[in-house]
């Protein structure tokens, strides 16, 4: 008979393998080293040559370039290597004051970074998200956001101040995560609601090409900066 202790571990092996496994059908593999590979849908003509891409910070600090190539392809094909950024000096306490509309309650103290996708070059940024994407996020937009920590915690609190509500929610692993920034609620009363990814968020998720000056604040939390 499997002891308690043995079948927890292997419960906990088995969601990670499933979650391992799920996210590669978005184009990203998670762990403290990870790796992009995936189709861009969206992008335009005029886009021709721009073929690096840069992970980078809310303080506009690259940790890592991509490739949007072609390779035969119908469209663009977007790869690149998730670092390891354990030790790094960018890690920020998960619930800092400077990345978040309000306090926020962690289980535990871990470094934590948040990365967006710019295209070098251009006024664009690289979004991964179901279905094509809305002009305005509305009720029922879901986005993945990428983000490193290097311990696992659990982020949780409710912020008003936000130009659009906040609900946080997420529980994080160690290494590259995605989470889901979800619009819920109706219009005019919209609110973010930020939590762990599952199975039916990164079902039919992909990378799409969205240029920033058609991009409406939605108050997705960690805050964005110019």
């Amino acid at each position: 008979m499997t002891s308690r202790p043995l079948r927890l571990c292997l419960a906990l092996l088995l969601a990670a393998l499933l979650a391992h496994a799920t996210a590669q059908g978005t184009g990203v593999t998670l762990g403290f080293v990870g790796e992009i590979d995936g189709l861009v849908h969206g992008v335009p003509p005029e886009a021709a040559g721009h073929d690096l891409v840069a992970l980078r910070t809310l303080d506009g600090v690259d940790v890592a370039l991509a490739t949007l190539c072609c390779d035969g392809d119908p469209e663009p094909r977007l790869r690149g290597d998730l670092p390891d950024l354990r030790g790094s000096h960018l890690l920020r306490p998960v619930a800092s004051e400077e990345l978040w509309p309000c306090a926020l309650q962690a289980t535990r103290e871990v470094g934590f970074l948040p990365v967006s996708l710019w295209v070098v070059g251009t006024p664009a940024v690289l979004e991964l998200a179901r279905g094509r994407l809305p002009e305005w996020p509305g009720p029922g937009y879901r986005q993945l956001l990428l983000v490193f920590v290097d311990g696992d915690v659990r982020l949780t609190g409710t912020c008003v101040e936000a130009p659009w509500a906040l609900q946080v929610d997420a529980y994080l692993r160690p290494g590259w995560n995605l989470l889901t920034s979800e619009v819920v609620g109706t219009a005019g009363q919209e609110r973010v609601l930020l939590r762990s990814s599952g199975a039916a968020d990164l079902e039919g998720a992909a990378w799409h090409w969205r240029g920033v000056s058609h991009t409406k604040p939605a108050g997705a939390a960690p805050q964005q900066r110019p």
